[in-house]
């Protein structure tokens, strides 16, 4: 990554003491991801990728930025977590968790500029696949940066950012928010006021509010949700 910790830069490294445990063991989850995109057919249990935020999406492929969700506000997706053990005992050791998925942009797509939905998270990424630093960025506000393989960078994702992949391969990171130690917030405070407010067009397609309540409630999203 090419920014460093500084009071003008908003990416941060080691920002949390469990960002060396995930650089640690990054080819293990590495592993566990390719196997979960590219030979599904052979996991045990059912698998589904999301598109993701489809609106913030410029791109010619239909399936350009999709994700793979271990949690969601709280809400765990079992199936995926037993298909990617290790990577799930890794987010376990996480305090304070409220999202965690890995993220896969196609080649030749641009995420538009978009601010994140509160302050009270902080956003990390653990790059996974980055085949050109030179063609993959991220950019928050006026400063951009790239990924490093093996690495986590964590920044505010409540500002203006936005991320694009102009080579001709994917880019995959994994994504996890946690709750801003600045905050006075915790995860499961974060998880309840996010469900019990959700008015995101593209969450209340996939269910009502009071079904995300339900599933909230229950901490595990049904199998047939892999089946929507």
């Amino acid at each position: 990554m090419q920014s460093t910790n500084s009071e003008t830069s908003y990416f941060m490294r080691n920002k949390f003491s469990w960002s060396s445990l995930l650089e640690d063991n990054w080819k293990d989850i590495k592993a566990e991801m390719q196997l979960a995109l590219d030979q599904s057919d052979v996991l045990t249990y059912k698998n589904r990728w999301f598109l993701a935020h489809p609106h913030y999406v410029n791109s010619k492929n239909k399936e350009a930025w999709k994700t793979y969700e271990f949690y969601f506000f709280g809400i765990k997706q079992i199936n995926h977590c037993l298909n990617c053990p290790k990577t799930y005992a890794l987010l376990q050791k996480i305090p304070d968790l409220v999202t965690a998925q890995f993220s896969v942009l196609s080649p030749k797509t641009i995420v538009e500029p978009h601010s994140g939905y509160s302050r009270m998270v902080l956003r990390s990424h653990l790059a996974l696949e980055i085949p050109s630093q030179n063609l993959c960025k991220i950019k928050v506000e006026d400063e951009e940066t790239s990924w490093t393989e093996g690495e986590v960078m964590t920044f505010d994702d409540s500002k203006m950012h936005e991320a694009w992949n102009l080579s001709d391969k994917r880019r995959i990171v994994l994504m996890i928010d946690v709750a801003n130690p600045e905050g006075k917030y915790n995860a499961e405070q974060i998880n309840r006021y996010k469900i019990e407010n959700i008015d995101d067009p593209f969450l209340l397609n996939i269910a009502d509010k009071k079904t995300w309540l339900k599933w909230l409630e229950k901490g595990i999203f049904p199998e047939e949700s892999l089946n929507q």
